[in-house]
């Protein structure tokens, strides 16, 4: 069975991003998902000389064993002027000084939410267009959620809106059938 590693990019303790990210990982059925809180891993602002003469923080050493130990990725992101978080930037900068691509030619599920109309949209865009570069074999990014409070029923755990809830799960199905085909032999 695939493991799949899933966290929003947010240092926020209420995420939205983290309570739809929650909701995205409970649709997936054939895999086995490790769901971690990222602000355990939080780390300096990076900068090549503190790297030189600290090395990497432990956090992230742990960070990249995770990484490396999971066979995909659910990563939904706040959109913070258009763009991730700094906080997630920061951890995706110290990754990329280690040994190998970031995502290591595996397949990376893509998500975002806001509280308005946009819904991440121009975030989820942006991460699209880097995240190959960042050494996935694979994105599935169509999928933001525009106005959560409308949408989003916290206390129950779901979306509220039928037909975004649909497009939700169809994305994730897509994600995971892609799971499913690398595991058959060509």
């Amino acid at each position: 069975m695939k493991k799949i590693l899933a966290f929003a990019g947010s240092n926020a303790s209420n995420s939205i991003n983290r309570k739809l990210l929650e909701y995205a990982a409970d649709q997936v059925r054939n895999a086995e998902i490790t769901l971690i809180d990222l602000r355990e891993f939080d780390a300096p602002i990076y900068s090549e000389e503190l790297q030189q003469t600290n090395g990497f923080p432990q956090n992230i050493q742990q960070l990249r064993r995770l990484f490396d130990a999971h066979d995909a990725f659910m990563i939904a992101s706040p959109e913070h002027n258009g763009m991730m978080p700094a906080f997630f930037k920061n951890i995706i900068d110290w990754i990329s000084r280690m040994d190998g691509k970031i995502f290591q030619d595996k397949p990376v599920f893509l998500t975002s939410t806001a509280p308005g109309p946009g819904g991440g949209r121009n975030n989820l865009a942006t991460m699209r267009a880097v995240v190959p570069h960042w050494g996935a074999s694979a994105v599935y990014a169509d999928f933001y959620l525009p106005a959560f409070h409308d949408a989003f029923d916290a206390k129950q755990n779901l979306i509220t809106d039928l037909s975004e809830d649909e497009r939700l799960k169809e994305n994730v199905t897509a994600f995971e059938n892609h799971l499913l085909q690398e595991l058959v032999p060509a």
